[in-house]
């Protein structure tokens, strides 16, 4: 853990010694994270997308042979190895977990009086944003995702349907996190949720355009 925090202090310093802006180095270096994870995050969304494919084959089972317990056991055994490798490919977030935490361990350790040009409004990239700015348009970026489900084009059948529970969750645990958390996490934060959201939508575009294939 000690030796990734230290190769990510040493880029940010790299990327600031160009810049001369911690804020903008701090969203390069997210960015730059961000795509060495492709690989791990693109398996993980596929992944995803398998179970719940999976899960709505085994609730149509359950529903087709209900009145024959022994056919639907041996159905449901048929698809258990599968159902496994796909949860099994979910849990590659853990692997990012420690990168994720060393890069907040970096900001954490940040120079004192950092401002940024993409943040005007703060005199230093350490303390809480008071006018709650940061945590406004982090709460957006993670709303966005579920948002962009409501309309027809990116609308995957397979994705977990958006209610107002999670809707009113997302909003309290977003603000909660950048409320009091230093900007530098807030930008942070901020990067890597529009980053996701954009893989997101490439990711759902390349899904409907697969299914039109298997289609036709």
């Amino acid at each position: 853990m000690d030796f990734i925090s230290s190769v990510l202090q040493n880029l940010l310093n790299i990327l600031f010694s160009f810049t001369g802006d911690l804020g903008l180095s701090i969203v390069y270096i997210t960015l730059v994270v961000k795509l060495l994870l492709i690989p791990l995050s693109l398996k993980q969304r596929f992944s995803m997308v398998k179970h719940q494919n999976l899960a709505e084959k085994i609730n149509h089972i359950k529903e087709k042979y209900k009145d024959n317990t022994i056919e639907l056991e041996r159905q449901l055994q048929k698809h258990s190895t599968e159902s496994m490798k796909s949860m099994l490919g979910c849990s590659t977030l853990l692997i990012q977990m420690p990168i994720i935490y060393s890069l907040y361990n970096t900001f954490l350790n940040m120079p004192q009086n950092s401002a940024s040009i993409l943040i005007p409004w703060i005199s230093s990239l350490n303390v809480s944003d008071n006018l709650f700015i940061i945590p406004c348009i982090y709460t957006l970026t993670m709303l966005a995702p579920s948002l962009i489900s409501f309309i027809p084009y990116f609308k995957v059948s397979s994705q977990i349907a958006f209610s107002k529970q999670m809707a009113i969750s997302t909003v309290i645990m977003s603000f909660i996190l950048t409320a009091k958390t230093p900007v530098a996490i807030g930008l942070y934060f901020i990067t890597s949720s529009v980053y996701s959201l954009i893989e997101d939508v490439c990711f759902r575009i390349y899904v409907k355009h697969k299914s039109k294939l298997i289609i036709n």
